[in-house]
């Protein structure tokens, strides 16, 4: 998968704007904008670094785990 690709999967899966998933992962909306820049971008595309691929799985797990956890409460307060 592309660095453009997972970032655009992550973001719809998170439901951000692009100025709110910059804000979220704590870098510049310009820097986000390079990121996702297609490789053959006259060099403004950048390589974003591992760091931001790790920072952004550990958000999109996360947030699955807290939607499942949400679920589960939902789920005892219907039994109780």
């Amino acid at each position: 998968m592309t660095q453009q690709d997972f970032l655009r999967d992550a973001k719809a899966k998170l439901g951000l704007t692009w100025a709110d998933f910059a804000q979220r992962i704590g870098a510049p909306e310009t820097t986000m904008r390079k990121w996702t820049l297609p490789d053959d971008a006259k060099g403004n595309a950048r390589e974003m670094p591992s760091t931001v691929w790790a920072l952004v799985r550990e958000i999109l797990d996360h947030e699955a785990l807290k939607a499942r956890h949400e679920k589960l409460l939902r789920k005892v307060e219907k039994s109780c």
